[in-house]
């Protein structure tokens, strides 16, 4: 019968307990580096995104979504307000690029007068708000609107209005609202 084998570690029992401190230490770097440069969480409180994000979720947003790529229709992205003494994040849906214009006429959205179907995405609009007349967006704005309009602060008011692209935070990416409960935004 053989006898057994065990592994030990013969290093001095500060080394393993060193070599432990610095693991966390890089884990702990790499996650606040996460954090700050890549993913972004904010806390959604309000109806204006139901039923893509519900109010009292978490939406964690990935901040270098746009850095190779442009932001496109329908994509979900999260912003600063225009006004530079308001830190507010909103997190709206995009619906009108650069260089377009925007028309909300009687609850129909028009992009350089032709008829945009939202269908798959938003909820009756029943306030055209500033963009009935149209609003055309220079080569640095994007129009935005919340999938439930009813309850939406969105390019439709002057206190939104055409977003500018350096005021976008990133894509939405997932929603968050218990350990079993989250999905990836649409």
């Amino acid at each position: 019968m053989a006898g057994k084998m065990y592994i030990t570690d013969s290093r001095p029992r500060f080394l393993s307990v060193l070599e432990t401190l610095v693991q966390i230490a890089v884990i702990a770097v790499l996650g606040l580096f996460l954090a700050r440069y890549i993913f972004y969480s904010h806390e959604n409180l309000s109806k204006s995104m139901e039923p893509s994000i519900m109010p009292d979720s978490v939406v964690f947003i990935n901040r270098a979504g746009y850095t190779l790529k442009e932001p496109e229709r329908f994509d979900v992205a999260a912003f600063q307000r225009n006004d530079e003494r308001s830190s507010d994040i909103l997190v709206r849906r995009i619906i009108g690029l650069p260089g377009e214009t925007v028309r909300i006429y009687r609850g129909t959205v028009y992009i350089n007068n032709e008829a945009l179907d939202l269908s798959g995405y938003i909820s009756e609009i029943t306030s055209d708000g500033i963009a009935e007349n149209g609003i055309r967006l220079q080569e640095d704005e994007y129009f935005v609107l919340g999938d439930m309009p009813a309850n939406s602060e969105d390019s439709r008011s002057s206190t939104v209005g055409a977003v500018k692209r350096s005021r976008i935070i990133g894509k939405a990416w997932i929603t968050f609202r218990s350990i079993t409960e989250f999905n990836l935004i649409r």
